[in-house]
């Protein structure tokens, strides 16, 4: 009898003694598994067209302010972009994007040459039909520009997750000379809907540099389908097929 209730007591200590080791590891488990579903949702085909052979990895604004938080985070401990609540946002009345809702983030609302992001969507829905990376080269100074060149980075990153460090710079560095060597004339400006001169494409993602006088330097990033780039080739402008593994820009 006396040795029953010993191991009765027993199984009670061994119990309330391994209970807050399960507990931790259930936590740690949660923990993990939310941080993979996190990763996962990063490079999410969400935008999949299996037809086209098309993966748009962001689908929305808070996705892509999301993503690039991300990757920035890994890099710099801290988030770069805000919440879209704290973009400047209006409808816009002009160009091709007229009726569009134009979403514009700065890092420092006071300082006005800083380099920003904008994005279009169709009014009343947070679609991404553009995303610029922007530089003001009439107040041009290396830290700003090297700010941009960062943004754009982080910008192409969350696009082409598969790319490295150097392939990606590489790559940004490429359009935004692209942009400096083919200048437009103003009436033929980013909101004019002239092609521009280039167009790097892969998996879905289209992205060109634009530049026009009286307007800042921009990287564009585009959704793309095969209708798209025929339209593009037809109006002259040269395409340029990315290859993600080799770095093999030119065609």
């Amino acid at each position: 009898m006396i040795g029953k209730i010993l191991r009765f007591i027993l199984c009670l200590v061994l119990c309330f003694t391994l209970l807050p080791s399960y507990e931790s590891a259930d936590r740690t488990t949660r923990k993990n598994k939310s941080r993979d579903v996190q990763e996962s949702n990063i490079t999410k085909d969400s935008g999949a067209d299996v037809k086209n052979k098309k993966v748009y990895p962001v689908d929305s604004l808070e996705d892509f302010i999301n993503c690039y938080n991300y990757y920035y985070y890994k890099d710099n401990g801290n988030n770069y972009i805000q919440p879209c609540t704290e973009w400047y946002s209006y409808v816009q009345d002009f160009g091709r994007y007229k009726g569009y809702t134009h979403y514009e983030f700065t890092a420092d609302k006071k300082i006005w040459t800083l380099p920003t992001i904008t994005v279009y969507t169709p009014r009343n829905k947070m679609v991404i039909k553009e995303i610029t990376v922007n530089f003001d080269d009439h107040s041009y100074t290396d830290k700003m520009y090297k700010q941009y060149e960062e943004m754009c980075f982080y910008t192409l990153k969350v696009f082409f997750p598969d790319m490295d460090k150097k392939k990606l710079t590489k790559l940004y560095k490429k359009l935004n000379k692209k942009a400096y060597n083919n200048i437009f004339p103003n009436e033929r400006g980013f909101h004019s809907d002239n092609p521009p001169s280039c167009l790097y494409f892969k998996n879905g993602t289209g992205v060109y540099p634009y530049f026009a006088y009286g307007e800042s330097v921009r990287m564009c990033i585009i959704p793309v389908t095969k209708k798209v780039i025929k339209s593009y080739k037809k109006r002259g402008t040269r395409l340029i097929e990315l290859d993600c593994k080799q770095g093999n820009y030119e065609t």
